[in-house]
Formats: C-alpha cells, structure tokens, sequence
C-alpha cells in the first residue's frame, strides 16, 4: 500500500473522529410534546404550546373572563388526558395554576359556568342564601337566591317594614325575598313606616287610664262611704295592677314579632322595651 492510499484513509479517519453528528441521532426528527387546552362549550379559545422534554410546565389560566359586558365566564373544573373532572376552589379573581408533566403530549379541557351579577338597593344590610360561589355579588345562571337580613337605611323611633320590591323578584315575604339569576339583576326595596309601635306606645298609658278611671267611678258608685274596707281598696289596686301588666306584656309581644321580622333593629328593640319597662 503506497503512502498516498494511507493517508487518504487516515484523513477519512479522522473527519470522522470530530463530526458533531457522527454516532448521533439527528434530534429534528423527534416530534415535539405539545400541550393542547381548549374548553367546554368554547367559552374561550383553544390554544396548543410546545413542551420542553423533561420539565414540569406551568398552566396559568384565568378563573373568570369576560362573556360580555353584562357577564362573565368563571372557572369550575378541569379534565386533564381526558380523564373525569377535577372540581377547583372557586375564585373571583386571579389565575388557576396547573403543573403538568412534560415527558409527553397532554390535553386539558376546562369547564367554566355563565355569572351575573345581583345588585340589592334601598337597604343597608343584608345577606345572600347561599351565598355566592366566588365570595362576591355573582351568581352562577339559573341559580335560585334568597336575600335575608334585610334592614333599613332610615333611623328613628317609628320602625321601617318593606311595602314592595321593584326588580325581578319572584317572591317576597316580609323583610326577605327570592330571586332567580337569569341575567344580571337589580333590585329596589321600597319602605314603609310601621306606625303599629308607635300606636302601641301611646295607647297603652290611655287605656291604663281609661280603665282605671272606669274601675274608680265603678266603685264609687258601688260604695257606701263606711262600707269600703282596705280589703277593698286592695283588691282595686290589684285589679289595675294586673290590667297593666297585661297591656305592657301584650306590647312585649308585638315587639318580638317586629325584631323578629326584621322591621327593626335591635338597638329599636331595646330602646322602646326600655321605655315599655319604665311605663
């Protein structure tokens, strides 16, 4: 073998030595990982991202979105590789965050639900049963609300009771009322004052009054000047006392009703059962 044929093949030889690809794998004809999400009842748009080999990728997803100016679309579950869904902590605000392996493919498909939201006007407090999903004035479509706890923004001694509403109510009872979320709500309490209290607080005296001089001209008439004993007298005395003390516990009844219905405040309660005491 002549010098030129061994170092044609020493030089083949070594370019195969130090080629990058020599005993390697061309790495652009593995396929990529990809991560395909997309959503029921396309609430939002389906999207697909590539995945890094071997690393944990990171999901963030909105919890709610905008459906249009007069709702909104809230997250409540997710399927990832199609299997059943997976319920999540509801939230108004901020983003879903979901680890997913990235040794292969993987779909996620995400369930949200249609809000509105429910404005309540005309009160100063109330409450929602149950309350809402996402700890605000939003309310997953066809979802039946009772409001409770209602009282009034006006003050005084004369309690306030609700006359009507004005909104989409579907029923009402007293201080509380039912709705049903089909759309965005506003509703209105309109007030009336509930002059029975009052009513009660000036007849009683009068008719303590009244009865204690009908129990008076009843025994002077019935009396002889040296009949009446102090037996007498006492049981009068009795007698008025009792009729008293059944008008003052009648009134005590009326005002349980009252609180309880929520027509007025505590702090009314108090202060006219004070002045009931003191009568």
């Amino acid at each position: 073998m002549n010098f030129a044929v061994i170092l044609t093949i020493f030089s083949f030889l070594l370019f195969l030595a130090y080629s990058p690809s020599f005993g390697q794998t061309d790495s652009t004809n593995s396929p990529q990982n990809t991560l395909q999400v997309s959503f029921v009842n396309n609430t939002a748009t389906s999207y697909d991202l590539d995945l890094d080999s071997y690393e944990i990728f990171t999901l963030s997803q909105k919890y709610s979105w905008v459906r249009d100016q007069n709702s909104r679309y809230n997250l409540v579950s997710y399927s990832l590789d199609g299997q059943d869904f997976s319920q999540i902590s509801r939230q108004s605000r901020g983003n879903f965050i979901l680890d997913i392996p990235a040794d292969s493919s993987h779909t996620v498909v995400f369930l949200a639900v249609t809000q509105y939201p429910v404005s309540i006007q005309g009160v100063k407090e109330y409450s929602f049963s149950p309350i809402s999903p996402t700890n605000d004035n939003w309310f997953d479509t066809k979802s039946e609300i009772k409001i409770l706890d209602i009282t009034s923004n006006n003050e005084g001694l004369i309690p306030y009771e609700i006359e009507n509403w004005e909104g989409q109510i579907v029923t009402s009872s007293g201080n509380s009322a039912v709705i049903l979320v089909d759309g965005p709500i506003t509703i209105e309490a309109k007030w009336r004052q509930n002059y029975s209290t009052l009513a009660l607080l000036v007849g009683l005296p009068i008719v303590a009054i009244v009865v204690f001089l009908a129990v008076k001209r009843r025994t002077i008439l019935s009396q002889r000047p040296s009949s009446q004993s102090d037996a007498q007298v006492h049981e009068i005395g009795n007698y008025r006392e009792k009729i008293r003390e059944y008008l003052k516990q009648k009134s005590f009844k009326k005002l349980e009703l009252l609180l309880n219905s929520k027509s007025i405040t505590n702090d009314k309660y108090l202060g006219i059962k004070e002045t009931l005491w003191e009568e």
